[in-house]
């Protein structure tokens, strides 16, 4: 119910920046714009922080060297793939149990 009532929502705004682009497009006002344009600003900041993000979430041992290079060379693209790749491939400060491994400790009733 709860992804349902999300999904709803996320519609809903979709349906509302539809209506107002096709308003602004209408009226030839560029006041109705700026709200489209703040999500497109918003949408684009997202993604140039995209590998910071991701160096964060992931725990890497370099985050804070992966966010200088994402914010300081970011924008020349050539930084921005650099970034995102060092925080995808980045070891991590927590090593989790690999898939398929036997567990170190006997499992109860087996």
């Amino acid at each position: 119910m709860n992804s349902l009532l999300r999904l709803i929502l996320i519609a809903g705004l979709a349906a509302c920046g539809i209506i107002i682009v096709a308003l602004a497009f209408v009226r030839n006002d560029a006041d109705l714009l700026a709200p489209v344009n703040l999500m497109l600003f918003l949408l684009a900041v997202a993604i140039y922080l995209l590998p910071s993000g991701l160096a964060v979430y992931r725990d890497c041992k370099e985050a804070f060297w992966i966010v200088v290079v994402n914010v300081l060379l970011g924008w020349t693209i050539f930084g921005w793939f650099v970034a995102l790749g060092w925080a995808a491939g980045g070891k991590c400060l927590k090593q989790g149990q690999p898939i398929g491994t036997t567990p170190t400790h006997p499992v109860a009733g087996h």
